[in-house]
């Protein structure tokens, strides 16, 4: 597997990538006001899915080409965004079918987690980038997860001897680093759009159960159950009620990237 695909998620995903509202306006102004339209009108969005950033980026100025792997997730994003001004390509990161410098900005969104040669994706974007554009990783957020019982649901995979492998990079840090050893200047925006989210520990369970997540689609249907069915039981051991509210922070944070 060298890129992981969203087709098998496409029904829940707007569901499950719930982002505040205000933090994410927050974040695209000043995105705006440090890189205006005016001046970096070529946006590039790979892994661009349906269309969740990059719409709202349309609908700011930005003419916006974007990529993805999976024609069901660019499928839904054309329906949605007939009007706007954004051309839509299936395509692997690691292997881009544009020309050197051709765009004025990239944004990127929680990218290279899926992507097995993350660092020619890297290098790619780079190259179809103009040498004083940036390269902007942004991550909107957990949604609707509880990290926690995420790391769980993998833990009790591998006690039942179907770990779950590691697609891309494990920490956004990873590819920060490659960019700097390219000789580019590194810029973090963090802990500036927080907030706590309130999430529903019957709600992130049945989110799992249906495979609404990347790291769910990797073990057989045997395994699976016999992980939610462990899971269930732990979590009613411990809170009694499965409607129990948890309280995750969480934030959008970006990182801006130029040679």
């Amino acid at each position: 597997m060298h890129s992981l695909s969203f087709n098998p998620l496409i029904t829940l995903y707007d569901e499950t990538r719930t982002v505040d509202a205000r933090c994410f306006r927050a974040a695209l102004d000043l995105l705006i006001e440090r890189f205006p339209p005016s001046q970096f009108s070529r946006l590039f969005e790979p892994g661009i899915g349906n269309g969740r950033v990059a719409i709202p980026l349309a609908e700011r100025g930005y003419t916006i080409t974007g990529a993805d792997i999976s024609p069901a997730m660019l499928c839904a994003g054309k329906a949605r965004a007939m009007t706007l001004p954004i051309v839509w390509h299936q395509a692997d990161v690691t292997r881009l079918p544009y020309a050197d410098a051709v765009f004025d900005m990239v944004v990127a969104t929680h990218l290279f987690y899926f992507i097995r040669d993350w660092q020619q994706a890297a290098a790619e974007l780079l190259r179809v980038t103009r040498p004083d554009g940036p390269i902007i990783l942004m991550h909107t957020g957990s949604g609707a997860e509880i990290p926690a019982l995420n790391a769980r649901y993998k833990a009790v995979c591998t006690e039942l001897a179907w770990p779950i492998p590691v697609v891309g990079v494990e920490s956004t840090r990873d590819v920060v680093a490659y960019y700097e050893a390219s000789g580019c200047h590194v810029e973090w925006l963090c802990d500036r759009w927080t907030w706590t989210a309130h999430i529903h520990v019957d709600q992130a369970l049945e989110h799992i159960r249906a495979r609404a997540y990347s790291f769910t689609t990797f073990a057989p249907d045997v395994i699976h159950n016999e992980v939610m069915r462990r899971l269930t039981l732990e979590l009613e051991q411990r809170y009694g009620t499965l409607h129990t509210g948890i309280a995750v922070p969480n934030q959008v944070y970006m990182v801006i990237i130029i040679r």
